[in-house]
């Protein structure tokens, strides 16, 4: 599909838009039933942050995430002292409430915007075909084992840990070309060379899932999780409910979805999604509870 404009943008030009950066994709189902016994002895602070926050904060937290050049004001560093001013409790408030970021796009960054819509409608197109169960179990693997080095959505970061040499963008269509399903799964259990996250070996039964999930990563499954994940959730099918705050949207990204609408429609519905709500740091009342928020805190604390 072409990279141009829906016919309701088409006359804009110097209108500020703005777009949701939806939380990273909410995982408290599969948390509860694949880390039973982790939750048993509290929260892991250290996987929830990565699953979570070191997109835009950075592995270190020194606001260096992959996803950090998308905010007008750079998420903060985390690591000039500024958790030690405030109590656990403050703090766990921060993450759990959030603050709007201001992001505002001209025209240049219209067309620009085009392109990424393209590659979202086409990750949407892929959704109804997607196993989910697994793919969420594999999530949790991901984020615990390769987020470290790959980053939050397959794309590697500017901070590596010591001695790792800068990994594959997992996320490039190229890439996951090159890899049968054989050799992908070889590779998330026992990795190559310069890959320590995989010290101990992916047991077994983890390796399927895992696999599933490295298969959503491309440029429209980053796009859907900063824009689109908060309201339409991980599945393409909103559930549960998120109080007088936000209404859920209806709409269900199934197969017979897609065949209601033609290529013109689901352009302009991607607009919708990429582009209309204001821009902020994730809330996370929903997704995490105090418990692990504080988990988070704590963690990063020790880090000070």
């Amino acid at each position: 599909m072409a990279a141009t404009l829906p016919r309701s943008l088409r006359m804009m030009t110097t209108r500020r838009l703005t777009g949701t950066l939806g939380v990273l994709i909410s995982l408290t189902v599969a948390l509860t039933q694949s880390a039973t016994a982790a939750h048993a002895a509290g929260p892991d602070g250290e996987r929830l942050y990565l699953m979570y926050c070191a997109s835009c904060h950075g592995i270190s937290g020194k606001g260096d995430g992959p996803d950090a050049a998308i905010f007008s004001e750079s998420p903060r560093n985390l690591r000039t002292g500024f958790l030690n001013k405030y109590g656990t409790g403050t703090l766990v408030q921060r993450v759990r409430d959030g603050r709007a970021l201001p992001l505002e796009l001209d025209i240049p960054a219209l067309r620009a915007r085009a392109k990424e819509v393209e590659a979202l409608v086409a990750y949407l197109q892929r959704m109804p075909s997607v196993d989910w169960p697994r793919a969420i179990d594999g999530r949790d693997v991901y984020a615990h084992r390769c987020a470290v080095c790959h980053g939050t959505h397959g794309q590697p970061g500017k901070t590596l840990p010591a001695g790792v040499r800068k990994p594959r963008d997992l996320s490039d269509p190229a890439v996951q070309r090159s890899l049968d399903e054989k050799e992908l799964i070889t590779l998330v259990r026992h990795g190559r060379e310069g890959m320590p996250a995989l010290t101990p070996r992916v047991p077994e039964a983890d390796a399927a899932p895992l696999a599933a999930f490295v298969r959503l990563l491309s440029p429209g499954f980053t796009l859907y999780d900063r824009y689109c994940v908060n309201c339409h959730g991980v599945d393409g099918r909103p559930v549960g409910s998120i109080g007088e705050v936000m209404r859920l949207p209806k709409v269900v990204f199934d197969r017979g979805y897609f065949l209601r609408r033609d290529a013109e429609q689901l352009r302009a519905e991607a607009w919708h999604m990429a582009a209309e709500q204001k821009p902020r740091m994730p809330h996370y009342r929903w997704t995490l509870d105090e418990d692990q928020a504080t988990s988070i805190v704590e963690f990063l604390k020790r880090g000070e």
